[in-house]
Parts: structure tokens; sequence; C-alpha cells
């Protein structure tokens, strides 16, 4: 038994405002049907996000049409489960258009049974749960959920054969805290028995073992932002390159997981740092040099001196395919500055009306220490204008309690009955076909 393991196509994604990175994820997309029907798998499953977009482009669909159709006339089934970016508030999606063409078999809850070659309709209290089946092997799982929707929706996905593939679209805590640092949504002790469990919403390549088994994300199928970039260039005292994130999808033979990378576009992440302007560029034209003229490049500047950074980017543009630069000011460091003791601010007046002040000071005892201080002598005249002055000050904050103002109550009007919910999808808020 021997299947293809594919997640976050992206179909349609124009990446930095560029229509041609959609084609790049489309063709991504298609070099790994090529592969997959080249290494003669037995089914597809794609664990979510085959769009972009809930709401597709003809075009996008065009594609995602052109591409499914290389399994379809090899009669190879795909089974595929709707991610976060491609499933809608309603039970009908892009998926389920694909589904009445044949191209691909959409499992999970659903208010109606269906049946096919490889599809079984299993009732589970007043739903059904849609799963694939080839040969003696169950492929179960469900569209992306919230945190609170999988309490409800995992103990219903329960194999009944002893070789099954669980699809989910979701993170995990035990694989994305390893150094991703990512918000999850389930733990390996929230998963139902499965022979392999084929996730997505990763977009980075992960295999995870358990006890003989495994969680595995292929990651996406292009590279999707920075952190999937193909190169990462340095350049401060020496240049520094390192090769980043490779794409492509899981072969999974006996439930064991193989990558499979295939070619994409060069994504270049780059940093080059020098104290000043001449130091800077002449870097900036040795790492162009070394770097695809059809690639990306994301690259951040750092110097001591101005930089018009326009010109970089203008320049960036002629050699690549596409570049944004951005520049960080690079300022000398502030001197430490040594602080004084109060008392070489302060007399001895003053530290002790700041003790004062800091603690529970009764306000008598501070009006006593002021005026002892500024009216020593005996002054009876000053004191009594002191006097004065302090009872106005007084008098002037002291405001007016406002007069209760009733509140009036507005009638509620329109009030809508809340609709009971009459099945399980309704429960967790789907809307009707």
């Amino acid at each position: 038994m021997k299947f293809a393991h594919i997640a976050d196509v992206h179909l349609g994604y124009e990446q930095y405002n560029q229509p041609w990175r959609a084609e790049d994820f489309a063709k991504a997309f298609m070099a790994i049907a090529e592969k997959a029907v080249e290494r003669d798998v037995d089914f597809v499953v794609i664990a979510g996000d085959l769009f972009h977009r809930s709401l597709p482009s003809p075009r996008t669909i065009k594609e995602a049409v052109e591409t499914l159709w290389i399994f379809r006339k090899e009669n190879i089934p795909v089974f595929a489960v709707e991610g976060n970016h491609d499933k809608t508030s309603r039970d009908i999606s892009a998926y389920h258009l694909l589904e009445s063409l044949g191209l691909l078999n959409v499992i999970g809850l659903r208010r109606s049974p269906v049946s096919g070659d490889n599809v079984r309709s299993l009732k589970i209290q007043n739903v059904y749960l849609v799963k694939g089946v080839v040969g003696d092997v169950e492929i179960l799982g469900d569209r992306h959920r919230s945190r609170w929707q999988l309490e409800k929706v995992l103990p219903l996905l329960k194999p009944e054969s002893e070789k099954s593939v669980l699809v989910l679209h979701q993170a995990v805590k035990e694989v994305v805290d390893i150094e991703l640092d990512m918000a999850y949504e389930l733990t390996i002790s929230d998963l139902p028995e499965a022979s392999y469990y084929a996730f997505g919403h990763i977009h980075m390549p992960r295999i995870y073992e358990f006890n003989g088994r495994f969680i595995a994300y292929p990651g996406s199928v292009e590279r999707y932002d920075l952190r999937e970039a193909s190169r990462i260039i340095r350049y401060k005292s020496d240049l520094a390159l390192k090769d980043g994130i490779k794409k492509g999808f899981l072969l999974v033979k006996n439930f064991k997981p193989e990558f499979v990378e295939i070619g994409t576009r060069e994504l270049y992440d780059v940093e080059i740092e020098d104290e000043g302007f001449e130091g800077l560029e002449k870097k900036f034209f040795e790492v162009l040099e070394k770097l695809d003229k059809e690639g990306v490049m994301i690259a951040k500047l750092k110097c001591g001196d101005a930089v018009d950074v326009r010109r970089f980017n203008e320049v960036a543009a002629k050699r690549l395919r596409y570049a944004e630069i951005r520049f960080e000011r690079i300022f000398e460091e502030v001197e430490e500055v040594e602080l004084k003791q109060e008392s070489e601010f302060f007399n001895e007046f003053e530290l002790k009306l700041l003790d004062l002040l800091r603690g529970e000071a009764d306000e008598d005892e501070v009006y006593r220490l002021i005026v002892d201080h500024y009216l020593s002598g005996g002054d009876v005249e000053k004191q009594e204008v002191m006097d004065e002055k302090i009872q106005e000050m007084a008098e002037e904050q002291t405001e007016p309690e406002p007069e209760p103002v009733e509140e009036k109550t507005k009638p509620i009007e329109g009030k809508k009955e809340t609709k009971k919910p009459k099945t399980l999808l309704d429960f967790l808020g789907e809307g009707e076909e």
C-alpha cells in the first residue's frame, strides 16, 4: 500500500501582489501530481487548503481541475478535507464542485450520505460520516475545526478497520512546540486511533514519530512566506550562505512517510550589515551576483549611514524577478549614565518632604513642615495669607456631587427567537446546503 500525502497547495495565492506567483503555486501542484503518478501511488490525500481563498476565481478552479485530472485519468482516488483558507460557513464549497466532477472525494461530517466506488457513509446521530475506502484501508477525517468543535468531532472519527489514515487540517501541540512556537488546537492525547496521521496547516515539512506511528506534515507546496526561504544569506564580517526549507510532498509506504522534493522558484532571505554606505553597497552587489535572476529576494540592510532604499530596490528589481529591500539604521550605543544619590540633588528639607510624600503622610503634618520651613521667624501676616490661599484651593477642588439621573429603560423591539439546533452540524455552527 502506497499513497501521496499533500497539503497547503494554496492555489490562487498572488504572493507579494504578483499574479505570476499564483502560477508558481499551480505549477508546484502539477509537479507533485506528476511525481505521485510516477511513483505509482494507490490513492492521494489532500489535508486542507487546496485553495487560498474560499471563493476561488474561475482561473484557479481551472488549474485545480487540470491537475486533479492527472489522477482521475489514472483511476487514482483523491480524498480531501477543507482547510481554514478554503472552507465556507455553508456546507457547499469549491471542493463539492470538484467532487461533482468526479475529481476528488470530500470526507468528513455531512448532512447527507454519499456513496461511490471508494466512499462509504456511516450514520452518526443525525449526520453522516463520509469516509474513503481503498482495499482494506479506511481514510477518515474532517474539515478544519476550532478547538471546542474538535472536542465534539474527534471521538466520532473512529476507524472500523485495523488499517486507517486520519486526515486533519490542525496544529498538534507536540509538533509545533518543538521549534515553530505556533498556536495549536489539539494534543496527541486528543487523537483517535489511526495507523497514520495525515495533517496539514503547518507549512514546513514535519515528521513526528510516537509509539511507532507518524504524525506528518508535508508543508506547503510552494514558499508561502520568508520562513520558508530556499536560501538564507547573512553578510556582516563574512558572507554566510545556508540552505532553507525544501518543498514537496510525502510518499507514504505502509504508513511510513518519505519526503519527496520538487523544484520551486528560489526565495532568498538576505541580511547585510556594514558601518558605512560604501561597504554596504559593495556587499549588496556581491550578494546579487550569487542569486538566480528568476528568484525572489527579501532583504534587510543595516548601516550607520543614511541610505537611499529606493535606489537599492531599483537595482535589485533589474537583477531579479522580484525584490523587497528594507533598511534599518544603526546608531552608536549611548553611554551609560551613572545614577547619583538623592542627597546629591536635594537639601535636607526637600528630602524630608519626599519621605513624607512617599509614605502615608498626614496632610496636617505636610502642611506644618512647609509652614515651619517657609514662615520661620513668626511672621503671622504671611501665615494668615497662606492659610487663606490653602482654604481657597480646597474650596475650588471640592465639586458638588452630581444629581442622580433616572435611567430610562427602552423596550426591546423585534426580539428574535433563537433557533434550536436540528443536527450536530447545526450545533457546530455550519449553514444549510
